[in-house]
């Protein structure tokens, strides 16, 4: 059972604290568009997948040790592969408390091709999944700083399964109903094996502890255009629930990526999340919260990974090493060129902004207080979207200068 962090039952609330929480929550219905709520079946996943699902969690269980056993999950795999209703919420409620939600798609994509972006560690994460994540950081196994493992190597090359096992610092966007952003540390484990002659990958993760407390972020223009502002400010960006002090209680998850098909290019990636956050202690998540955050990381997953217009693997990681490489002072002056390209682009333009975010543009207020770290991720992100022709090269050209002088 996941270890639950600083919970109180509502019996020991105050009346004011249930009037609220009743408040924010009708206030939630009204905030998020109409369609979001349009009533979808509900499957519960076969409990014959239980022992498996419980299985794979285990391995990212610190206070446990447990040898993989690839038999463990066939139950699972075959679940992966066979079709569903699509239209459907499938949940799997294995874990006490916390709310879950399954969602796979397909990535036409060669195996080791998708290996070699999405699981090189010289390719930060953001990189590949820029609606999802503002920063993935592997930090090892405690004081042993294990680099994150090439997966690639072993492709081909073993029958035995490969487990690797660390922590990473994961800190996501804001949330598309809230708002809300957070960062937390995971327990991370990393597999590769085969599974009917099949090449499989999946990672486990599992939050160590209370994240953050939610700040307030923004989705600037469309979520597709992977512009995100964040505050540094503690609360909600909803209308009259600035002052909310939201947690990531808890989280589980596993994801699978399975060549499903020997004849084509094919990977099957599928997830299952378990989470628990909210305030007061209180869930607030559904399950089609999940699987809308499910959804936001696939399909940036498959534009980026199945476009013909991303760079190869060797730019790509020698211009991810260069921006990594920059000093604090450089990266610092690129952020006051990449605030003038906000303000033109959502201050100037028709796309329009609302007062909160037009003001931190305008005064640059925020990246006087942005880490080196956050500063990459900009870069990063500014980089793929030029490489995907989702902005104009002479809208970044400053901002991406990538001279080796």
């Amino acid at each position: 059972m996941p270890k639950i962090t600083r919970f109180r039952s509502l019996k020991n609330h105050s009346v004011i604290d249930v009037i609220c929480t009743f408040l924010i929550i009708s206030l939630l219905w009204i905030a998020v568009p109409l369609h979001a709520f349009e009533k979808r079946s509900e499957i519960k996943i076969p409990e014959s997948l239980n022992s498996g699902l419980q299985h794979l969690l285990s391995l990212a269980d610190p206070a446990r040790t447990v040898d993989f056993k690839p038999e463990a999950v066939s139950a699972v795999l075959e679940f992966v592969e066979s079709s569903k209703e699509r239209d459907a919420v499938y949940y799997c409620n294995i874990l006490h408390g916390l709310t879950s939600a399954y969602y796979d798609f397909d990535l036409h994509l060669d195996f080791k091709k998708m290996v070699d972006y999405a699981f090189n560690p010289d390719i930060p994460g953001v990189v590949i999944t820029p609606s999802s994540a503002r920063i993935y950081r592997w930090t090892g196994i405690s004081d042993n700083h294990q680099p994150y493992p090439r997966m690639g190597h072993y492709l081909g090359k073993t029958d035995s399964p490969v487990v690797f096992r660390g922590r990473q610092l994961i800190e996501i966007t804001p949330d598309l109903t809230s708002g809300a952003y957070y960062r937390y540390q995971v327990h991370f484990t990393l597999l590769y094996f085969k599974f009917r002659q099949r090449d499989v990958i999946v990672s486990v993760n599992r939050q160590t502890d209370l994240s953050t407390v939610g700040k307030k972020g923004y989705v600037m223009g469309s979520d597709v255009d992977w512009d995100y502002l964040y505050t540094g400010k503690t609360g909600l960006t909803l209308p009259a629930l600035g002052w909310v002090r939201s947690y990531m209680y808890d989280s589980q998850g596993i994801n699978i990526y399975d060549a499903i098909d020997p004849t084509g290019p094919v990977v099957r990636c599928a997830m299952f999340k378990w989470l628990r956050a909210g305030w007061s202690g209180i869930n607030m998540v559904q399950k089609k919260h999940i699987l809308r955050g499910l959804k936001r990381f696939a399909a940036t997953y498959k534009e980026i990974l199945e476009s013909p217009r991303v760079p190869p693997v060797a730019r790509l990681t020698a211009d991810c090493k260069h921006i990594s490489a920059m000093p604090q002072t450089v990266l610092q002056t690129k952020m006051g060129v990449y605030f003038d390209i906000l303000n033109r682009r959502y201050l100037q333009g028709p796309n329009g902004t609302g007062r909160r975010p037009a003001k931190l543009i305008e005064t640059k207020s925020l990246q006087y207080r942005m880490t080196k770290e956050e500063m990459e991720s900009v870069l990063f992100i500014e980089y793929m979207k030029r490489a995907l022709g989702k902005t104009e090269p002479g809208e970044v050209e400053e901002l991406l200068k990538l001279s080796r002088q």
